[in-house]
């Protein structure tokens, strides 16, 4: 037969108290190192951010200032101000366009009419110089 030891049960009792008592003292522990403050911030402070590590969620500071996030907040709101201009130039312009257009395309039909007008007059003096023509030949004829 097999000697084997028994591990005594105070032993076995003892460790499995430390292993539980390790387990409640180890997450408050980790969260001492947080405290909460109803101070306002300052704008060198960082921002927290919570990040995933190996399952669990854990609070870290961030590289990103509060002066940065409202800077950056600024340029959001300048930048919604100059797209709602540019918008309305595009607006504009486009509205312009549209009456160029308009414009245009009645100082071209002016432009057609004038140029039809003049084919007319120097059709005319062609008709009248082929007239006098005509008459000098059968003038002549005669």
């Amino acid at each position: 037969m097999r000697n084997v030891s028994k591990v005594p049960a105070t032993l076995f009792a003892t460790g499995m108290a430390a292993l539980l008592l390790g387990c409640m003292v180890l997450p408050n522990t980790a969260q001492a190192g947080v405290e909460l403050s109803s101070d306002k911030p300052s704008y060198s402070d960082k921002l927290a951010a919570v990040h995933n590590s190996f399952g669990k969620d854990v609070v870290v500071r961030s590289d990103f200032s509060i002066d940065e996030m409202e800077k950056l907040q600024s340029t959001v709101k300048n930048n919604s101000v100059e797209i709602e201009n540019l918008k309305k130039i595009i607006k504009d312009q486009a509205r312009l366009i549209e009456e160029l257009k308009r414009s245009a395309g009645s100082s071209s039909s002016a432009s057609d009419v004038s140029c039809l007008k003049r084919e007319v007059s120097d059709q005319d003096r062609s008709l009248g110089q082929l007239k006098r023509t005509v008459e000098e030949l059968s003038r002549k004829v005669k």
